[in-house]
């Protein structure tokens, strides 16, 4: 049939289809990787083709840019760039629509630590979409609550993947305005149910119910990629390299399929503005690095520059080239490779011990840079 049905693995999972069917017949439903995919009610399916039409998969040249500019970009308050993940680039854009009267979209977790996005009204809100969550947010219908409040005339800020931000983008027919989209740089995304097994593994190893997760903390460390988790009665962080969840993400072995094939991975950009960490900056800048973090933004647009005025007020800016952006930041070159494991990975996803058996390996160099002082550290870093 005519459907979405015939979209398979290169499906993103933004579930625009699901949300766009004037029959109600798409529903997305978890395969057994714990990765959603849209399952068809034929019985009901007209064949409209409007799950086709609002696909990003099929329409992946749709607001496409090659960036303008390139910036090296330092949040000055203090607060927010030890929540953000880099120098808070994102988090200044969700600021600056916010003080515009507009609202903001972003990737949240639940109380269960269920990643989806919600809807973000005022500062305080704004608190629970920092930082980065390694796995796949839920987009749940935040495409229509998107097009509710365009109508209403309301200034909007959507936060996400590409693959989400273009999906927006395919559901709302292309750009609208008042509409401003801000693109991750990403590697790829493991599943919800893996990050959930994990979680409860997490809560095993602590013996305790963990009440606050960050994948990115800057408390032990600095700015890089440790974790940090906390129960009532303790907090425990670690290298990400030398965690079970964390090193397979880095890995790249337990990404959706579609990530390994991403359209997005290179520097035609689909968001009005693409932030990331601007991991090169010790060396092409070393005068404007921190400990505290710094984030590379790409200024894709004209709307992108124009919200890139309103919330430069917020940090120190460095003009850089694309050149110095993109080092270490292979996913603006290439998607992510495909590992051969990557065939068995959740093969055993549903057994108890699922996570306990994940391999970390010897890893000497991350074990050994993981007890150096931070400032040994951000000294090799610069030299």
């Amino acid at each position: 049939m005519e459907n979405i049905s015939r979209i398979n693995e290169k499906c993103f999972g933004c579930k625009s289809c699901e949300q766009n069917c004037p029959m109600h017949c798409i529903s997305m439903r978890e395969n057994a990787e714990g990765f959603w995919y849209p399952t068809i009610d034929e019985k009901n399916c007209v064949e409209c083709g409007k799950c086709l039409k609002t696909c990003p998969v099929e329409n992946t040249e749709l607001h496409r840019n090659v960036p303008l500019t390139v910036w090296a970009w330092r949040n000055k308050n203090n607060v927010d760039i030890m929540k953000s993940a880099s120098g808070g680039a994102a988090d200044s854009a969700a600021k600056a629509v916010l003080q515009m009267g507009g609202v903001v979209y972003g990737a949240a977790y639940d109380e269960q630590f269920v990643v989806s996005h919600i809807e973000v009204k005022n500062n305080t809100e704004r608190e629970k979409i920092q930082s980065s969550k390694y796995v796949q947010s839920d987009p749940s219908d935040s495409y229509s609550k998107v097009k509710q409040r365009l109508a209403e005339g309301k200034k909007v800020l959507y936060t996400g993947t590409p693959c989400q931000i273009a999906g927006l983008y395919a559901f709302l027919g292309g750009d609208k305005l008042n509409l401003y989209t801000v693109d991750l740089i990403c590697h790829g995304v493991p599943s919800p149910k893996f990050f959930k097994k994990y979680i409860e593994y997490q809560n095993k190893q602590t013996d305790g119910q963990i009440i606050y997760f960050n994948f990115r903390s800057k408390d032990k460390r600095g700015w890089g990629t440790q974790y940090l988790l906390k129960t009532k009665t303790k907090t425990k962080t670690k290298t990400l390299s030398l965690d079970r969840y964390g090193k397979h993400f880095i890995d790249g072995d337990c990404y959706r399929e579609s990530c390994y094939r991403c359209p997005y991975a290179n520097t035609s950009r689909v968001g009005d503005i693409t932030v990331g960490d601007f991991w090169g900056i010790a060396k092409s800048h070393p005068e404007f690095n921190s400990p505290m973090g710094v984030s590379s933004v790409f200024v894709n647009t004209q709307k992108g520059q124009e919200l890139f005025e309103k919330m430069k007020p917020f940090a120190d800016i460095e003009q850089a080239t694309l050149k110095e952006a993109v080092v270490k930041q292979h996913n603006l070159v290439q998607p992510s490779n495909r590992p051969e494991n990557r065939r068995n990975f959740y093969k055993e996803i549903d057994e108890p011990d699922f996570v306990s058996n994940l391999k970390v390996g010897l890893q000497l160099k991350a074990r050994i840079k993981a007890v150096l002082p931070t400032k040994w550290i951000q000294r090799i870093k610069s030299l």
